[in-house]
């Protein structure tokens, strides 16, 4: 209790501006749906004349995408939605995308290590293969794990980023049974070039250079561009407690990345726009190997590239037609004691049509086609290319005090059949201020290229994993106060993919798992007597059927929580991350509680000087059983920006 009053304390009186509700621009389209949506919008009410002015009862607010891929206020999400803006984003102690995403409801990182390390993620008990990672709208997981390389992201490049809670296959398929991340990257805006850099030193012999340039070609705005470089580097610690697995390598492991972002994009008139994306980040990480000798040095060689091209357009007053086509590639080369030991390149072809129409003000029909295939190149087998073609439709409406959410998905997967998904969602307004929600929707995943072919495990018959989903939500929401959402949940999983023994030492992937997970959420996004507050906490019960045994990795109960303030020319700013006890390996680890603090101070108008403390109490705690975590550590930024 003392620990939690403290946290509290430190909370409550620190700050940095961890939540942005007003947006800096608006988009030059007369809408913004789906993935291409890369800016935010205010939203402003009609007058009589016709004009639009912002109104006290509907100051600005956060708009997202990904709840249904068509543009709307956060507040209007039927599914549980949470949204990091850039300030949000450079507020928080995360450079990552894994440090950031426990501040999303209902989300738990597991890392095997420190920063670079390899990851599980689970949205609301769901896991890593069965969340769906998004970069602009292209599908970034790997063919053979079925997951996305979270620990490539990092976020200097990074604009926005959504969380969709639940099952969500009808909008986008595959994977999306715990529910979708959507990252937007960085694009320019029209303005004269300017550029910034930023510099940090910290714990572990950490640096991270950043530098970047955005703005237009032209006085007019028409033609604008990103640019963006960062480099990190990290001696790190040693991942595996050598009490525990005497076997590990004890020296430190460290982690080296480079990210590179660039977008262009070029504005025809009002009505039409065109352009790419370009986003690569390698990583090269020494990890351990349980099993392998005190003197052994594992390295593996990552890369993340995401391409795509964009056409947007209004066809007429009522019609916005998207056009995107893109590739994902996910390469990972280890190495042991410095010689080759094995490769899986895999690669993502997508092409997507969405179009939005609009039969009136307040209702929006969604329809499109996708065309994803997979490849993979690999010394350790072979698989056959894969090949999806997938329609989806979607309807959305208010009238009076109710809203609806329909969408319906087809998806035709050359190796194993069709699969139908649907998502229907209903939410009634008490009042100006309170609304019930409540959702109902299915969700499959595919088998992985693992699943399938890996050597001595992979199954040829296995079936997709399904899923069902229901959730009732009760949210108030204040322009004065911000969004506090309740939501009770329950899935139900079947034909889970899971790894049988079936001789000694010997495992091959079979369907044979059933799960059920029941929980609450609560999530709060406020913005009271200047604190900018963002708090989340889920108490659930996510229990293995098939073994009756709760589900590896996942607590019961867990919270997070960020409060800022400016303080006398400052803004500091905490973060308390806390977590019930979890089962994994055949052993319990405990629970733990966490504080990080960040303080900013700006030195003139255009330079300014950051610094953060992680582990604040330097807390001894497991993720996972036998690795080790990063104890107390600090870091100082200086950096300069345009004024």
């Amino acid at each position: 209790m003392r620990t939690l009053l403290a946290a509290m304390g430190l909370l409550v009186f620190s700050s940095l501006p961890f939540l942005s509700f007003a947006q800096s621009t608006s988009p030059p389209m007369a809408t913004c749906a789906s993935a291409s949506c890369a800016s935010d919008q205010t939203i402003a009410s009609p007058n009589q004349s016709g004009a639009t002015e912002v109104t006290d009862d509907a100051s600005p607010e956060t708009i997202v995408v990904t709840a249904s891929r068509l543009a709307q206020p956060a507040d209007n999400a039927l599914a549980q939605t949470t949204s990091f803006d850039a300030k949000t984003i450079a507020a928080s102690s995360a450079i990552d995308l894994p440090s950031l995403l426990p501040f999303a409801t209902g989300a738990q990182i597991i890392r095997n290590g420190g920063i670079g390390a390899a990851n599980s993620f689970y949205l609301r008990g769901a896991g890593t293969t069965q969340t769906l990672v998004l970069m602009d709208g292209v599908r970034l997981d790997s063919a053979s794990l079925g997951n996305a390389q979270l620990s490539q992201l990092m976020l200097d490049e990074v604009e926005r980023i959504e969380v969709v809670n639940g099952n969500v296959s009808a909008l986008y398929g595959s994977n999306a049974v715990g529910g979708v991340v959507q990252i937007f990257t960085k694009q320019g805006k029209p303005s004269s070039a300017k550029p910034e850099f930023a510099t940090e030193y910290g714990s572990f012999h950490t640096q991270r250079h950043h530098a970047a340039i955005s703005g237009s070609f032209d006085a007019a705005g028409s033609t604008t561009f990103h640019l963006g470089y960062t480099r990190l580097l990290t001696d790190g610690f040693s991942a595996l407690n050598p009490r525990k697995v005497p076997n590990a390598n004890p020296d430190a492991h460290g982690f080296n990345n480079t990210n590179l972002s660039l977008a262009l994009k070029h504005q025809f008139n009002a009505d039409w726009e065109a352009g790419l994306r370009f986003y690569e980040s390698q990583g090269i990480f020494t990890f351990n190997n349980a099993y392998g000798s005190p003197t052994d040095i594992n390295r593996a060689n990552n890369r993340l590239r995401v391409f795509s091209t964009f056409l947007n357009g209004q066809l007429n007053q009522r019609w916005l037609t998207q056009l995107l086509a893109a590739s994902s590639e996910d390469y990972s080369t280890n190495f042991l004691n410095n010689t080759f030991n094995s490769r899986f390149n895999a690669t993502n072809y997508q092409f997507s049509w969405q179009n939005e129409f609009a039969l009136s003000d307040l209702q929006k029909v969604l329809f499109g086609y996708e065309h994803l295939a997979q490849r993979l190149e690999s010394d350790v087998y072979a698989a056959p290319t894969r090949e999806v073609d997938s329609s989806f439709a979607g309807y959305q409406t208010e009238f009076g005090s109710h809203q609806f959410q329909f969408n319906l998905r087809r998806d035709q997967y050359s190796d194993f059949g069709i699969a139908h998904s649907y998502y229907a969602g209903y939410g009634y307004a008490l009042d100006k201020h309170w609304k019930l929600i409540t959702n109902v929707s299915n969700a499959f995943r595919a088998p992985s290229f693992n699943d399938l072919y890996y050597p001595d495990y992979g199954n040829p018959t296995l079936r997709p994993e399904r899923s069902h989903s229901a959730e009732v939500a009760v949210q108030y929401t204040s322009p004065t106060f911000g969004i506090l959402r309740l939501t009770a949940f329950q899935t139900y999983y079947r034909d889970l993919i899971e790894s049988v023994q079936v001789a000694p030492g010997i495992y091959h992937a079979q369907n044979v798992g059933r799960a059920k997970i029941q929980g609450l959420e609560t999530s709060l996004t406020s913005h009271l007597l200047k604190n900018e507050i963002r708090f989340t906490a889920t108490a659930q019960n996510p229990v293995d059927q098939q073994r009756g045994a709760i589900l590896p990795r996942r607590a019961r109960h867990f919270a997070a929580l960020s409060v800022s303030r400016p303080v006398a020319g400052w803004h500091i700013g905490g973060e308390w991350l806390v977590s019930g006890a979890r089962d994994d390996s055949g052993s319990k680890l405990g629970g733990y509680g966490l504080i990080n603090l960040k303080a900013r101070y700006n030195l003139s108008k255009t330079c300014y000087i950051v610094a953060r403390v992680e582990n604040l109490f330097n807390k001894q705690y497991e993720l996972a059983y036998a690795y080790q975590t990063p104890q107390r550590s600090a870091y100082v930024m200086f950096g300069w920006q345009p004024h």
